[in-house]
């Protein structure tokens, strides 16, 4: 037999003996082996198309300095959490454990200056290579550092409830909180609260990337009360920057100042009772920076809202410039007439008295009269429809709405 006929006869006997082995119909049909190497081959593709880690940034708003793991959640956990008859999580059904890791980063606190940060990320445990939508959840007012989201890693917390059913979560410990524990939280200032929440967004991704975790081009934003307001303070900043959000909930936030501050003080009457019968005034426009009687003032005004075995220091900002009649600094830290391209759903319940219900009605308003395309509010049925009762409801809304847009959980 020629060389060239041999070798030609033995490449064609090696072929049918390999399709043989691997049980492959060669030029047609199918079976389990050829299926696995598909998805082996699927597989492989995957991993290969990972980008590249791209190079940190330093020394900037975003940069991720560290990050570890601080507590391992199991689907029995989350599922144990979830049933407690007490939890404000609404009836839902765990799927994956999940890693809780505290991450730190560079953002801006209230005086504008760069300073370091912290929050967590939760990450369900998925197989190698699968992506995962993110969704940051900004958490509401809390007075202790200990309830900030980086150090409250239990199952029952919504950061973990809600990377069980697939989303990689993040949460901004937010500034005086965590890794910045000491300074002023700029309580209801929307451009350091928006940048807390912004930046950890930016290190998030570069934390995900070295950890060689994908997520897919989804992003959801929602928040409670504080983080109501925080929501919609970084919505308007990322739509601002040109980054694109899947969808937005945003529950019973304080979104216009003067309405709320006027609602939770003035109609409670502590100046005219209070302040009077102490000798406070209210003072006048000028004095956007009071004396020692209108610091008092502050001071007392500060009592009714923040409690006074807080571990938190919260900035007076927001109170000096209703203090001063400040329209415009309290406008410009409002977030009621805006327009947004984001779908948007507000939530609130008419019985609250914690952040005044008015609130909700003003932004859909205003921000309808902005031209938003897609934005409604979620009026809460419970009874009564307080601002602790209309948690679970939210959350319900919350979980129900991002299910209509979410993929790869």
């Amino acid at each position: 037999m020629p060389v060239v006929s041999y070798r030609s006869f033995l490449r064609s006997t090696l072929l049918l003996l390999t399709c043989s082995v691997l049980l492959t119909a060669c030029g047609g049909g199918s079976s389990t082996a050829q299926t696995n190497l598909a998805d082996n081959a699927s597989n492989a593709s995957n991993t290969i198309a990972l980008p590249a880690i791209p190079p940190r940034i330093t020394n900037t708003r975003g940069a991720l300095l560290n990050g570890e793991l601080v507590k391992t959640n199991t689907v029995q956990d989350s599922t144990a959490a979830v049933s407690n008859p007490i939890t404000k999580t609404p009836p839902l059904i765990p799927l994956y454990d999940v890693k809780q890791y505290r991450v730190t980063y560079q953002t801006l606190d209230g005086s504008n200056n760069l300073t370091n940060a912290s929050g967590v990320i939760a990450v369900p445990q998925k197989p190698a290579g699968a992506k995962s939508p993110l969704l940051s959840f900004q958490h509401g007012t809390v007075f202790f550092d200990r309830e900030a989201p980086s150090n409250d890693t239990a199952a029952t917390s919504p950061m973990n409830i809600l990377a069980s059913m697939g989303y990689v979560v993040i949460a901004a410990d937010y500034i005086g909180y965590g890794e910045s524990r000491g300074k002023e939280h700029p309580y209801l200032q929307k451009e350091p609260s928006a940048a807390a929440v912004t930046d950890f967004i930016t290190a998030t991704k570069q934390w995900l990337a070295e950890q060689r975790l994908p997520l897919n081009d989804q992003l959801f934003l929602t928040g409670y009360s504080e983080g109501g307001y925080v929501t919609l303070a970084a919505q308007q900043a990322l739509e601002a920057a040109g980054i694109p959000i899947t969808a937005s909930v945003a529950g019973a936030g304080p979104y216009d100042l003067q309405y709320t501050l006027d609602e939770l003080l003035s109609t409670k009457a502590l100046l005219a009772a209070a302040g009077g019968a102490l000798g406070f005034s209210r003072p006048a426009p000028a004095a956007k920076y009071p004396g020692k009687i209108d610091e008092a003032t502050v001071d007392v005004l500060l009592y009714f809202l923040i409690p006074k075995e807080s571990d938190i220091k919260f900035s007076k900002t927001f109170l000096l410039d209703w203090m001063a009649d400040d329209y415009d600094t309290m406008r410009r830290n409002s977030l009621y007439d805006w327009r947004t391209t984001t779908p948007t759903r507000l939530t609130h319940g008419r019985d609250d008295e914690t952040v005044p219900y008015g609130n909700s009605e003003r932004a859909i308003s205003g921000m309808r009269a902005k031209n938003t395309p897609d934005i409604a509010l979620e009026v809460c049925a419970a009874v009564p429809a307080d601002h602790t009762n209309c948690i679970k409801p939210y959350a319900q809304v919350m979980t129900e709405y991002f299910s209509t847009f979410a993929r790869d959980l």
